[in-house]
C-alpha cells in the first residue's frame, strides 16, 4: 500500500510537471499519510517517510512502468492538482481519484482508492496526505 500512496506522490508530481508545474520546492520531503478503510475495526497508522523529489525522479515513464498506473485525468489549476487513476498489481484492479493543494513547501490533500481482485472482497480506502520540504537530497 505504501508504494501505491508513493507512487501516486510521484505521478502527480510529474503529472503537474508536464503540465503546469505548481511552485515547489525540489529536494527532501517529509511525506505523511494516514488511510482509513470504512468498516474496519482498527484503525490503520499514518505512514512518514522522505522521499528525494528531483525532476529526474518525476518523469512518468518511469514511475508508471514500475507501478503498472495509468493516470485516466488530471486537471491543474493554479496550485491544485485533481486526478483519477488506475493501476494493476498483484492480480487486483485499483481505481482511484484526489486532490493535492500545493504551496512552495508543503503540500496537502486526499485520495480514495477501490480495489477489487483481493482475496478479502473489494475495499475503499481513503487517504489523508500531507508533506512539507525539508532541505537538499543527500
Amino acid at each position: 500500500m505504501n508504494r501505491v500512496i508513493l507512487a501516486i506522490l510521484l505521478c502527480l508530481n510529474v503529472s503537474v510537471a508536464a503540465a503546469e508545474m505548481p511552485d515547489i520546492q525540489e529536494g527532501l520531503w517529509e511525506v505523511s499519510s494516514e488511510a482509513t478503510i470504512p468498516g474496519m475495526p482498527m484503525k490503520m497508522p499514518a505512514v512518514t517517510m522522505e522521499q528525494c523529489f528531483t525532476k529526474q525522479s518525476m518523469k512518468p515513464e518511469n514511475i508508471m512502468q514500475q507501478n503498472n498506473c495509468q493516470m485516466n485525468s488530471m486537471d491543474i489549476q493554479n496550485n491544485l492538482a485533481q486526478w483519477s487513476m488506475s493501476c494493476e498489481q498483484e492480480g487486483m484492479t485499483m481505481q482511484g481519484a484526489g486532490n493535492i493543494q500545493y504551496q512552495k513547501t508543503k503540500f496537502s490533500g486526499t485520495f480514495e482508492m477501490t480495489m477489487s481482485g483481493a482475496p478479502q472482497g473489494a475495499m475503499t480506502i481513503q487517504t489523508k496526505l500531507t508533506g512539507h520540504y525539508i532541505g537538499d537530497c543527500p
